[in-house]
């Protein structure tokens, strides 16, 4: 069995990976606007839910997250 402690980093480095990932998705858009706009998106929707404490629902937001960084990429690649 995983200390809680651990699960807790764990999910927390997932989620700061999540983070960084959509970051460099934003650096795909065209122009400097665009990228600021998203970055800032981003921002705010990690912002909303920082205190969330519950595992469930962390696991929740980053499964959104990842169909979210999905739907990112596939549409800046339509872009190039």
């Amino acid at each position: 069995m995983v200390a809680p402690d651990l699960k807790a980093f764990i999910l927390r480095s997932e989620v700061l990976h999540l983070y960084r990932q959509l970051l460099r998705a934003a650096k795909g858009a065209q122009n400097a606007g665009s990228r600021a706009e998203l970055r800032g998106e981003i921002r705010r929707q990690f912002d909303a839910q920082r205190g969330r404490q519950e595992p469930e629902a962390i696991r929740f937001l980053l499964s959104d997250g990842k169909l979210k960084l999905k739907q990112l990429g596939e549409m800046l690649g339509m872009q190039t």
